[in-house]
Formats: structure tokens, C-alpha cells, sequence
């Protein structure tokens, strides 16, 4: 039987020296990853390295200490403002509060003395008035908070119409200052229908206008030469109580079948409700003329009105 020829292995081979070519291959790729020298961690770093390290960050925390004891020296600033702030408000809550409290107290003392005055007699009103002295203007008192106009405009006042308002602007002027003022005619209407139970505010302006409606009779509407209904409705919508107010009548005649029984009227309506004084002080103011029919009755009527409830009588002669 023949024998077979054996072979012989060559470590020299061709697929050997590719293994070991491979390897040296894979080792330089790795020498050319990873960087000859360089320091990965902290624990690499040499002392000098360290040092360095070290005195770059206390170089670093010096400006950074300096803000943050300058942002808490702001904050103690803001705090201390604060607590200012609160101390001064409670201050002035207390200061309000303490305000509140007197107004009460003079509230209260206020309200007794109103009490008081409304109780004083008028003996007692008479001698706490003896040292005031009462101004009067051609007789005519002139102490009077408000005025009103109860104006008969007629024909026959129409014929003296520039007269009239020159005896109105008069009245005017002397009470230089009053807190309000109204027209009405000798019906009851008013002048301005917007003032209608109301004052108008004294002023230089709310005069003017007054006077310039009046210029024209007409706008104090329909007239019958009969003041009783005009004061009855001046009274009745204007009467306040503790204020003094004077009713100024304006006319020539009177068409009132009985005179007394005008007058007594006018008295009623006029009688204070609790000491029977006068509500309204009520002057007359008579205009003679030729255009009347029957002066010396009128006159009377004006002469008693003004006499019953503390006026003056005045009598203008053409």
C-alpha cells in the first residue's frame, strides 16, 4: 500500500503575516486616537498645575464675595426702608383715626348746640342779638341770606317797565352778597322754570342773565295784579327754617275783591309753625302812576302787607 506524503507547516505563511500585519495596524490606530500626553483627570494634574488651578478660582471668588455683600447690604437698605415705610403708615393710620374720633366728639357737640339754640326763647334771642347791629339800606333791612321777587307784570307795569328793572337792579345792589335769589311773577311763575322751587347761586353772571330775560316781560309769562298767589307760592316752595330770607312785592295795583281777606291769608301762610314768628320778612314796593286804577287801595294793601310781616313800605311816584 503506498504511503501518503505528509505536509509540512510554514509559520511564515501568507495568512500568518496578515494576522500579525492587522495587529500592528490596530495599535497605531489607537496611538493615533488617544493623545500622547494628555491629562484626563484631575488626579494626572501635577502640584504646580493644581496650585495654579487653585489660585485662579480664590482670584475669581474675590469679585464675586464683593457683589454678593453688596447685594446683601441692599437687601438690609430695602428691609430697613421698608420698616420705615410701615412705621410711617401706621403713624399716619393712627393720626386718621384719631381725626375720626374728634369728628365724632365735635359732631356730637355740634348736634347739642343746635339742639340748644332751637330751645332758646326769644327773650334769649333777643339779648344774645341787642349787641348786632341791624343794617339797613333807605330802611330797608338788608341782612338777609336769600332775596326772591314776587313781580306783577301787567300791562300797566309794562308801561313803566324800564322803572321797574331800574328799582330791581337797586335791590340788587344792596345786598351786594346774598347765597341765592328768584323771580316769580305775581302768579307764582317763575322766571327761569330750571329754578323752580330752587335757588339760583348769587353771581355777577347770574345777575346779568336774570336781567337780561327780564328786559322782555313777557318771559315772566300771564299777569292778573294779584301778588297772593305769587306769595303764597314763593313761601310754600322756599322756606327754609333757621335761614333768613326777604320777599321783595313789586306792583301797582291789586285785583282782590276783599283785602283782608288777602291779607289775613298771607298771614297764615307767612306764620312760623313753632314760635308764630315771621317765615319770610315781606316788603312792598308800590310803583303810583297814572296807568292804575285805584292807587290809594293798593297803597293800603302794600302799607299792611309790609307792616304785618316786618318789612318796609316803599312808594315810587312816576
Amino acid at each position: 500500500m503506498r504511503s501518503k506524503k505528509r505536509t509540512e507547516t510554514n509559520v511564515f505563511s501568507l495568512s500568518f503575516l496578515d494576522i500579525i500585519a492587522c495587529g500592528f495596524g490596530a495599535i497605531v490606530l489607537l496611538l493615533l486616537i488617544v493623545k500622547v500626553g494628555e491629562k484626563g483627570t484631575d488626579e494626572d494634574l501635577t502640584n504646580d498645575d493644581l496650585l495654579k488651578k487653585l489660585f485662579s478660582l480664590q482670584d475669581r471668588q474675590i469679585p464675586l464675595d464683593s457683589k454678593v455683600n453688596s447685594l446683601n447690604q441692599r437687601i438690609e437698605d430695602l428691609s430697613l426702608e421698608l420698616n420705615k415705610e410701615e412705621s410711617l403708615k401706621l403713624t399716619k393710620q393712627e393720626d386718621l383715626n384719631s381725626i375720626r374720633s374728634e369728628q365724632i366728639v365735635i359732631d356730637k357737640i355740634k348736634s347739642r348746640l343746635i339742639s340748644a339754640q332751637q330751645t332758646l326763647t326769644d327773650e334769649m334771642k333777643a339779648l344774645l342779638n341787642k349787641s348786632e347791629r341791624d343794617v339797613e339800606v333807605g330802611g330797608i333791612p338788608v341782612d338777609s341770606e336769600y332775596i326772591i321777587f314776587v313781580i306783577d307784570n301787567s300791562g300797566s307795569m309794562q308801561m313803566i317797565w324800564p322803572k321797574v328793572l331800574s328799582e330791581i337792579e337797586n335791590i340788587l345792589d344792596i345786598h351786594p352778597e346774598v347765597k341765592g335769589f328768584n323771580v316769580l311773577n305775581d302768579q307764582g311763575k317763575y322766571l327761569m322754570s330750571g329754578y323752580k322751587g330752587a335757588w339760583m347761586k348769587d353771581s355777577p353772571s347770574m345777575r346779568q342773565s336774570v336781567m337780561k330775560l327780564l328786559k322782555n316781560p313777557a318771559n315772566l309769562g300771564i299777569s292778573y295784579s294779584n301778588p297772593v298767589e305769587g306769595i303764597k307760592k314763593a313761601v310754600a316752595s322756599h322756606y327754609q327754617r333757621g335761614t333768613k330770607i326777604s320777599l321783595y312785592v313789586f306792583g301797582d295795583d291789586i285785583r282782590a275783591e276783599s283785602l283782608d281777606q288777602a291779607l289775613n291769608e298771607i298771614d297764615r301762610i307767612n306764620k312760623a309753625p313753632i314760635r308764630g314768628g315771621k317765615k319770610f320778612r315781606i316788603h312792598g314796593v308800590a310803583f303810583v302812576n297814572s296807568y292804575q286804577l285805584d292807587p290809594v287801595r293798593f297803597s293800603h294793601f302794600m302799607r299792611q302787607l309790609s307792616k304785618r310781616n316786618d318789612g318796609t313800605f316803599l312808594a315810587l311816584p312816576d
